[in-house]
């Protein structure tokens, strides 16, 4: 099996590479950059594709021409997934791909769309506000946070900030709003890091549920609002039936990433936001037995899974993003008043001990690590001193 993975100079595209390499799979990887000095993963089959930037009008032709001339049986689009969705048709008739529907593509990756559907559907989730209307509460002690982010999808939490005083809550929303064209205000659910839920799944041609992994984040960074440096694999099937109805009214096909929060007011589980992508974190689903990339190329050559709900993966497994997670903790340790021993005790037994996901950064396949270390340093370099 041929397939071409976009996005492949991160973290998402090279586990995916390194995973569909290891099932016996010829792997071509492109991106919109290249690596220094030409470094590539040993799992990919060549040299990496340079395509444009997702936003740059020479994608299309670029990447028709890459199709054309590597003809792979599989794309999986991981840096243009919003591209490939439009423009479904065309990609479909040179290589196999479980893409959505541009109008499901475009509901699920704007965040109010989404909440508007969580609405008609009976799915909990956080309160819309206007703006008007939150500083109001804010200033009636009806709420105590209001949350501000893009209504697109932009990860890592760039973008998103929490505003308890109600002179600054316009301004935020129109920062927002010309930073990502659109903002988005919420109410703040309340809950410990512990509380949120990652769910990562899988759609086929059918819309039929065929692979999910669920993850307990346990720190974020930058903190209340970031990447997940540290999380737990868990069974938690409920939050999967819970947020099924959305992907069936879409009739969604292809990979999703759906972010909930227990409430501690209430204890229901709502939604926050769903990426119409696969997680950036793949590499940890993988590790645990969900090879979401290879299942996704299998279902796109048109092989059939039965819907079933039951996990099929490893709970109680731990990742750990230790760079981050250093810098996360570093950080919490600052804040701290008091003794810092216990905060300390209590990151490594509930972060730290037990199985955990070997780092994404393989000895035995140095040459993106070194890759991403020379790119940070040509950036570094750059900088206006």
């Amino acid at each position: 099996m041929k397939i071409l993975v976009t996005n492949c100079t991160r973290h998402a595209g090279l586990a995916a590479t390194r995973a569909l390499a290891r099932a016996g799979c010829e792997v071509f990887g492109a991106d919109d950059r290249r690596l220094p000095l030409g470094l590539r993963s040993r799992f990919a089959a060549g040299g990496y594709e340079q395509l444009p930037r997702e936003d740059d009008p020479a994608l299309g032709a670029a990447l028709d021409e890459l199709l054309e001339r590597t003809q792979p049986d599989v794309l999986i689009p991981f840096r243009c997934s919003e591209y490939a969705s439009r423009h479904g048709r065309s990609l479909l008739q040179r290589t196999h791909a479980l893409l959505p529907e541009p109008a499901a593509y475009a509901r699920l990756n704007d965040k109010s769309e989404l909440l508007e559907l969580c609405s008609q559907l009976g799915v909990p989730a956080p309160r819309r506000f206007g703006v008007d209307e939150a500083v109001e509460r804010l200033r009636r002690d009806a709420v105590s946070l209001i949350v501000v982010k893009p209504c697109r999808d932009v990860g890592g939490g760039e973008g998103v900030s929490f505003i308890a005083d109600p002179g600054r809550l316009a301004d935020a929303a129109a920062q927002v709003a010309a930073a990502y064209g659109k903002a988005l205000v919420t109410e703040y659910i309340p809950g410990p890091t512990s509380h949120l839920r990652a769910v990562q799944l899988l759609f086929d041609d059918d819309s039929r549920l065929i692979a999910y992994f669920i993850v307990q984040k346990q720190r974020l960074w930058p903190r209340g609002a970031g990447a997940t440096v540290a999380g737990t694999s868990t069974y938690e099937t409920a939050l999967v039936r819970q947020i099924l109805p959305i992907f069936k009214a879409l009739r969604w096909r292809g990979p999703a990433d759906a972010e909930l929060k227990f409430d501690a007011r209430d204890g229901q589980a709502k939604i926050l936001e769903i990426n119409p992508r696969f997680s950036g974190i793949v590499h940890f689903p993988i590790a645990c037995g969900v090879n979401f990339p290879l299942l996704y190329a299998r279902a796109a050559l048109g092989e059939r899974f039965a819907e079933d709900l039951e996990p099929r993966y490893a709970a109680g497994v731990h990742y750990l993003s230790l760079p981050r997670w250093i810098r996360s903790l570093a950080a919490e340790l600052r804040e701290q008043s008091g003794s810092r021993l216990p905060l300390l005790v209590q990151a490594f037994r509930r972060e730290w001990r037990g199985p955990r996901v070997r780092s994404i950064h393989e000895p035995l396949d140095p040459a993106p690590t070194l890759g991403r270390v020379l790119l940070a340093v040509q950036r570094w370099r750059r900088a206006p001193r």
